[in-house]
């Protein structure tokens, strides 16, 4: 099943592939595997892109899928052009809209809607979140609002994801720096448990967060 997505739309082009020997990718594009549940591996040039991982391709087919993420030709939408940015925040809801968290409001963050997929164990959702200013946070947080496993891609720009001991910034300890077609490692541990952590741009991005229900 190939399954064209409007979430993202116009700004990026995006397919749910599922079940698949194989798929094309003709354009420079992001590919993320989404198969956790199923640890499917699939490969490109018989090389693996083991689950909740991503990488960039180009002209070649991609085998193997059980589930995966493409963005296509993303490099066109430009963040540079200051159209696209003011037609980005008109489209998506500001991270304040969508949670009414006192501490969301006036963040620079703009989230499209979600896309959601399959059942059960096999459940996910994904959506792009816009950051229109460089080295903005988003906020630290430990629990989220249902019961998920949660990792993040990078889409455009660059990015991190920081971890901390408490909710305080002083604690941090660590981080995963993010480029385009990045997934970065697991924060969470065989329970379910988070540190404390929140995504931070680096300049003016666009990332996805993956939630795969528990």
């Amino acid at each position: 099943m190939i399954e064209q997505l409007d979430f993202a739309e116009p700004f990026f082009s995006v397919d749910y592939v599922e079940n698949e020997d194989e798929y094309w990718v003709e354009k420079n594009s992001i590919i993320i595997n989404l198969a956790e549940r199923s640890q499917t591996i699939m490969y490109i040039k018989g090389i693996p892109i083991m689950p909740l991982k991503g990488t960039i391709a180009k002209g070649v087919y991609v085998k193997n899928i059980g589930q995966a993420l493409v963005v296509k030709d993303y490099e066109r939408c430009d963040l540079n052009d200051i159209q696209t940015i003011q037609a980005i925040k008109r489209t998506w809801k500001s991270l304040y809209e969508c949670s009414g968290l006192e501490r969301h409001k006036g963040l620079p963050y703009y989230k499209s809607p979600k896309f959601k997929v399959g059942e059960g164990r096999n459940h996910i959702e994904v959506n792009f979140c816009f950051v229109s200013e460089p080295l903005a946070p988003s906020g630290l947080h430990q629990l989220h609002d249902r019961d998920f496993d949660e990792v993040h891609a990078q889409i455009r720009g660059f990015g991190m994801m920081q971890k901390f001991v408490e909710n305080d910034p002083n604690t941090y300890f660590g981080e995963y720096i993010m480029a385009p077609g990045i997934v970065h490692d697991k924060f969470y541990d065989e329970t379910g448990y988070y540190p404390w952590h929140q995504y931070q741009s680096i300049t003016p991005c666009v990332y996805c967060p993956i939630e795969i229900d528990r």
